[in-house]
């Protein structure tokens, strides 16, 4: 019984080093070895681990030049393990220079694109190429293109929403109230508690932007301008995450769906 907690224990450890201090197998059991031996040869590395024998040396050299280990040359290399408390926590002070350094490379990367993409973006060349309807899949892909669509917007938001919208981009949102546009927002019953924890329902309470309450929306949708985005119906595709959603950009559908979203606001109720 004893034997076998050892060994969940050392999997464990294992399974750690591989996860969080980028050792490869070998090395996170050669490692916890070490750590439970004190000092070994790679000939008794491979007696006392599930390290392979002809991968001991390897292993071991490796782990020196990650710095987990430390050699004493001689007739037979012996090895000795570098403090856990020691290791660790250099690995995480490297991890987070390189975490801020990769950090504020691609924010610098990010502000040079932006500056050599506006010209492109403001020229008279169509953004979104001659195809003005686009299938979008996928909550990533959603987020982005609703955000897209929010920093186009000029007048209005008019926006029927399941729910996932008004909760994870309460914060655009109501930015563009700030920026001076009107915006409604409606909602079926069975989100509104959710909602009411959000910056929309604030804004709300406010009397920043309109809210209304149906039973059911079977089309969500947000129309702005001359783009309107909805959401297809398809059950199996919800499962995964991957509902289809259409963006359009033409006066006209974006009309004919103002024109719905208006006869679903005038049914709704202020909550």
């Amino acid at each position: 019984m004893l034997t076998l907690v050892i060994k969940m224990v050392a999997e464990k450890m294992t399974e750690l080093l591989q996860k969080h201090f980028g050792l490869n197998l070998y090395e996170a059991r050669a490692y916890v070895a070490l750590v439970g031996f004190g000092v070994l040869t790679p000939a008794e590395l491979g007696s006392v681990s599930e390290v392979p024998a002809p991968r001991t040396y390897d292993t071991l050299r490796s782990l020196e030049k990650k710095g987990f280990a430390m050699s004493q040359p001689g007739k037979e290399n012996k090895y000795r393990p570098v403090h856990p408390k020691v290791i660790l926590e250099k690995y995480i002070e490297d991890w987070k220079k390189l975490t801020k350094e990769e950090l504020e490379a691609k924010e610098k990367a990010k502000e040079e694109l932006l500056e050599m993409m506006a010209p492109l973006m403001e020229s008279e060349v169509p953004k979104y190429g001659a195809e003005r309807v686009w299938v979008v899949r996928g909550i990533k892909n959603l987020v982005v293109k609703m955000k897209e669509m929010f920093e186009e917007a000029e007048s209005e938001l008019l926006l029927g929403d399941n729910g996932y919208i008004s909760v994870n981009l309460a914060k655009e949102i109501t930015g563009l109230v700030d920026k001076g546009l009107a915006v409604k927002v409606l909602v079926p019953k069975e989100i509104l508690k959710a909602v009411e924890k959000t910056k929309v329902y604030d804004y709300y309470k406010d009397g920043k932007l309109e809210l209304r309450v149906v039973d059911k929306l079977e089309v969500p949708m947000a129309v702005t301008g001359d783009q309107v985005f909805f959401v297809l119906e398809d059950p199996a595709a919800r499962v995964f995450g991957y509902e289809p959603q259409v963006w359009i950009k033409d006066f006209r559908v974006a009309n004919i769906f103002r024109e719905k979203f208006n006869e679903l606001w005038e049914k709704g109720q202020k909550p």
